[in-house]
């Protein structure tokens, strides 16, 4: 199985990037026979998606031992960040002050700030940030946040980050995996919110709210569970869904098969092992 590349472009040290991402449906782990192929392709998008978001986390924090990013100067870190954006897949590259205050590569200054983000005060703590999900206020688009605190003489004095773009982060993931028609994958993110979705229409979607009272128990059993199995009914078709839990970001990851059409005697039934 092919992983998607990171571009690796030259830095203050060698710079790698970038990300992958799916939807969800739950169970408990159960004895019965299950299909081998969808647990062994569900352990490996899980795997996939850490690896890529490490790399970009990984990146960020070579960025922020730069003495050009620890000066606080944009004009002296422009060219640095600027080279961090070569990537395979589409993201933005900033770099934010304690005031909220931040750059881009491709706006320089941005008419709007950052501070009001729930994961500002996390960075400025000194935290790092993995998986948030935002709508990107310097582009529209729906992203996700990977963020480390920029550091000098013991002192936070801002936070570099990149905004990866949900949507070509899913397509990316569909065309890396390959998988059958009959399967469909996601990613869950703590909040409810689909973080990445075999069809991207489902990004930042919340199964919750989707018209399926199946889907709704189901999205609860996952988001209460670290892992396990379910089946639910939804777009008339009845769904057997697996799920494990990213140790990096926390969602849930979830893959399974389309079984058939949906029980006509029992639209609303759930079933959990």
């Amino acid at each position: 199985m092919n992983k998607l590349r990171i571009f690796t472009g030259t830095l203050c040290v060698t710079l790698l990037l970038f990300s992958l991402w799916g939807w969800a449906e739950t169970r408990p782990a159960s004895s019965d026979p299950i299909d081998p192929y969808v647990k062994s392709l569900l352990s490996a998008l899980t795997g996939l998606v850490d690896e890529n978001l490490t790399r970009v986390r990984h990146t960020l924090e070579l960025l922020a031992q730069c003495a050009e990013v620890r000066s606080g100067q944009w004009d002296k870190m422009q060219g640095i960040i600027q080279t961090a954006q070569l990537s395979n897949l589409p993201q933005v590259v900033w770099f934010v002050f304690p005031d909220g205050t931040y750059y881009t590569y491709a706006k320089g200054l941005v008419s709007q700030k950052l501070n009001d983000r729930p994961y500002f005060p996390i960075l400025m703590a000194g935290q790092r940030v993995m998986g948030d999900l935002v709508v990107s206020k310097s582009t529209g688009k729906k992203s996700i946040i990977v963020a480390v605190p920029v550091q000098r003489n013991g002192k936070v004095i801002g936070g570099v980050g990149a905004s990866i773009f949900v949507d070509d982060l899913s397509q990316a993931l569909n065309s890396t995996l390959k998988a059958p028609d009959d399967l469909v994958f996601y990613g869950l993110s703590p909040s409810g919110l689909t973080a990445f979705h075999r069809d991207p229409k489902l990004d930042f979607v919340d199964p919750r709210e989707q018209k399926s009272e199946t889907l709704k128990k189901a999205a609860e059993i996952i988001l209460a569970e670290k892992s396990g199995e379910v089946t639910y009914e939804y777009s008339g078709t009845t769904r057997r869904m697996f799920f494990t839990t990213s140790p990096l970001t926390g969602w849930r990851i979830v893959l399974g098969r389309i079984l058939g059409p949906s029980s006509a005697q029992n639209p609303h039934r759930a079933t959990v092992q």
